[in-house]
C-alpha cells in the first residue's frame, strides 16, 4: 500500500512516503515560524522527488499529537482534505508513540521509554511506555503535558528502583539537565532518536495502533488559558 504520512505536532514537521513496509522517501520542514503551513508544499515536493503522483496513494497517516493547537490543526486538515480529494482512507497514530519506537531501537527489553515534544511555557508533552522483548511497547503514563521537574517525579513514583529510563525529543533536551539528575538517560543532541519520523507512524498503524484521526492537546490552546488569565481564572 502506497501511504503518505505527515506529522506536525513538533516545530519540526516530518513527511514521508511508504509502499508496504518500505520507506520510499521523508522530508523534514525545518523549525521556523509557520512550518505547518508549509506542509502541502513540502508533500508535493517529496511526491515529486519520490516519482509519485498524487492519485497514486491509497492512504493518508497523521500524526494526533498531543502537539500544539495551531500546528496539529493544520496537519489534521491537510491529511483529512488529501483524504477526501483522493477518496483514501485517513488514519491517526500518536505522535508521542512514533517517536518511542524511535527510541526503543536502542534500548534492551525491560527498560522505558519516555518521548518528549517541547511545549513551551515551561512543560513537554510527553508519556512513559515499557518496551517488550519484542520491542513492542505498553503504555505506562499516558499523554500529558508536564514540567521537566514533575516528570521526574512522576517517574520516580511509578517505575522501581533500577529501572532503566531513556527520554529524547526536542522536549528531552530542553529538559535534560533536570531529568539526567534523577538518572534518566539522554543520549547525545545529535542522535536520531530525537527525531520524530513520519514513517514510524506508519509502522504504528500497521502494527494496529491506529486510531481515529482527531486530536490530542494534552492541554489548553494559548489563546484559551489567555482568555482564562484576562477573566482571573486559572488554567
Amino acid at each position: 500500500m502506497l501511504t503518505f504520512a505527515l506529522d506536525t505536532s513538533t516545530q519540526s514537521p516530518s513527511l514521508a512516503v511508504t509502499r508496504a513496509d518500505r520507506l520510499v522517501g521523508e522530508l523534514w520542514l525545518g523549525p521556523n515560524p509557520g512550518a505547518g503551513r508549509r506542509v502541502l508544499e513540502g508533500a508535493h515536493h517529496l511526491l515529486a522527488a519520490s516519482g509519485i503522483d498524487l492519485d497514486e496513494l491509497e492512504r493518508i497517516v497523521v500524526g494526533i499529537g498531543p502537539g500544539g493547537f495551531t500546528g496539529l490543526r493544520i496537519g489534521l486538515a491537510t491529511a483529512a482534505a488529501l483524504g477526501q480529494a483522493l477518496g483514501c482512507p485517513v488514519v491517526g497514530a500518536s505522535s508521542l508513540e512514533a517517536l518511542a519506537a524511535g527510541i526503543a531501537e536502542s534500548v534492551h527489553a525491560g527498560a522505558v521509554v519516555v518521548p518528549a515534544h517541547d511545549a513551551r511555557r515551561g512543560e513537554l508533552f510527553t508519556a512513559a511506555y515499557d518496551v517488550a522483548s519484542d520491542g513492542s511497547l505498553s503504555e505506562r503514563i499516558a499523554p500529558l503535558a508536564i514540567s521537566a521537574a514533575d516528570l521526574a517525579d512522576r517517574l520516580a513514583s511509578v517505575l522501581g528502583a533500577g529501572t532503566v529510563v531513556v527520554a529524547a525529543g526536542s522536549g528531552a533536551l530542553v529538559g535534560r539537565d533536570t531529568l539526567r539528575a534523577a538518572g534518566i538517560t539522554i543520549p547525545s543532541e545529535a542522535a536520531a532518536a530525537h527525531r520524530l519520523r513520519a514513517a514510524a507512524l506508519v509502522a504504528r498503524v500497521d502494527a494496529g495502533a491506529g486510531v481515529a484521526p482527531i486530536p490530542v492537546y494534552a492541554r489548553l490552546p494559548d489563546a484559551e488559558v489567555n482568555r482564562l488569565r484576562a477573566m482571573g481564572a486559572s488554567a
